[in-house]
């Protein structure tokens, strides 16, 4: 039996909401934003609200699950080199302000940390891809630590206002770790 297709009203109110926390991000910061202000911003109800999410919090992990599934399409195409990366850098570049709100603020420690559990889902993706070999330990160890790694480099990167062309932070990310990996 065919798997039915989402409906499209659902799809809409669910972005809806997901660009209005977005929004609310740039403008307030993670913590300060409340579930009034994403409701008031999507223009919806309360109640609508917790017929899609349970809270902020699942919002923001809807969000980056759309992120994730977007970027472990693109590691598919990029077998064996830390795929990624560009694309988050990529995604960064196109929304500065936001990774910025993010980043750049102590109130964005919760979303800082989510997004790096997806870093590692996807680095752990990435080593697998290049048949890194070693314990389970040394596997987790070396996820932990290209996540670690690339959560600093595009800190810094957004730091001084994402300048540098992604691809020319990716190469150079992509090389001081996988210079590191057969060591492990």
């Amino acid at each position: 039996m065919p798997e039915k297709a989402p409906d499209r009203r659902i799809q809409r109110t669910r972005q809806l909401l997901q660009d209005a926390l977005v929004s609310m991000i740039v403008e307030k910061g993670y913590d300060a934003t409340t579930v009034q202000d994403i409701v008031d911003r999507a223009n919806v109800g309360r109640a609508t609200f917790y017929a899609h999410f349970a809270d902020k919090d699942t919002l923001f992990h809807s969000r980056l699950e759309d992120l994730r599934m977007f970027i472990g399409e693109q590691q598919k195409h990029t077998p064996g080199r830390l795929g990624f990366s560009l694309v988050m850098l990529e995604h960064a570049r196109l929304n500065v302000p936001l990774w910025g709100a993010i980043a750049g603020r102590e109130s964005g420690a919760f979303a800082m940390q989510r997004i790096q559990r997806m870093v590692a889902d996807l680095a752990a993706v990435d080593l697998k891809q290049l048949a890194f070999k070693g314990s389970t330990e040394q596997r987790d160890l070396a996820v932990h630590y290209i996540a670690g790694a690339f959560m600093a480099v595009l800190t810094w990167w957004l730091d001084r206002g994402a300048r540098l062309p992604p691809a020319d932070v990716d190469t150079l990310f992509r090389r001081l770790v996988l210079r590191g990996l057969p060591a492990a």
